[in-house]
């Protein structure tokens, strides 16, 4: 399981490696752009309205509790840390899913070695919208599912001490696990995979896909960083998937193909 989660972990090198790929290079300046306007806005926030959060986080702790305050403090910055930096992540692939997925998908040619005929540039983005919002909301309802009862903890965690500082860990493996799902996710949309399958399959592989999520959370929280690490983490993710989910992937189309012609 280390072993699997240290290999989940290397995908993100792997992805800041093939970057550097001519044939990669071009696809990743738009989605570029977008996240640095997005880190200003994002920074920016974050500064305007700090301060507010903690007092207003410290200002809920109990008197009786405020000997702990000094234990809280430093939980309290490192989950907004992580909120922030999923916040950012989330809203950057979301708005740069088109291009993402072009992105995976000439990875993966890359990858395999496949030529590298032209995706069809701008209305090749926008043939895709449609198909990628529809998944992004898929993602959306999966990510609340499990967001609203750990809100329903954090907030159960002012009341009980001892919950406290398992939280920041707890948000960390959400986040991960969600990464996890959002980086692998193109490619199994460019293939036209379920989004129920892509779940299965990653539960199947848990420990490396909590390693390249792991490795992206730690990466989008690094400021600047955080800029290219998206675009590494989709490449990266499209590695994950060509070398070690794409032959379950290829079961399922064998399968699928088989119900079809044999109802």
């Amino acid at each position: 399981m280390i072993n699997n989660f240290g290999n989940g972990a290397s995908y993100l090198l792997e992805g800041f490696r093939l970057l550097k790929q001519p044939r990669i290079l071009p696809f990743v300046i738009i989605p570029l752009l977008l996240n640095i306007a997005l880190f200003y806005f994002s920074i920016s926030y974050l500064y305007a309205n700090f301060d507010l959060w903690l007092n207003g986080f410290l200002d809920q702790i109990p008197d009786w509790l405020s000997f702990i305050k000094w234990l809280l403090w430093p939980l309290f910055i490192g989950m907004i840390l992580l909120i922030v930096a999923y916040g950012f992540t989330f809203a950057a692939t979301l708005i740069g899913s088109p291009f993402y997925g072009l992105l995976a998908e000439q990875t993966e040619k890359v990858i395999t070695g496949e030529s590298a005929d032209s995706v069809g540039g701008l209305l090749a983005v926008l043939a895709l919208i449609p198909r990628t919002l529809m998944r992004e909301i898929q993602k959306l309802l999966h990510y609340f599912l499990w967001l609203i009862p750990l809100l329903i903890l954090s907030l159960l965690s002012l009341l009980i001490p001892l919950l406290a500082p398992l939280m920041p860990f707890i948000w960390f493996v959400f986040g991960a696990w969600m990464l996890a799902i959002q980086y692998t996710d193109y490619s199994y949309d460019n293939h036209q995979i379920p989004f129920k399958i892509l779940r299965k399959h990653l539960k199947s592989d848990r420990a490396t896909a909590l390693g390249l999520g792991a490795a992206a959370m730690f990466s989008t929280m690094i400021p600047l960083l955080n800029i290219i690490a998206i675009p590494a983490a989709v490449c990266g993710g499209t590695a994950f998937y060509v070398e070690r989910l794409k032959k379950e992937s290829k079961l399922y189309k064998q399968d699928k193909k088989l119900d079809e012609t044999n109802p």
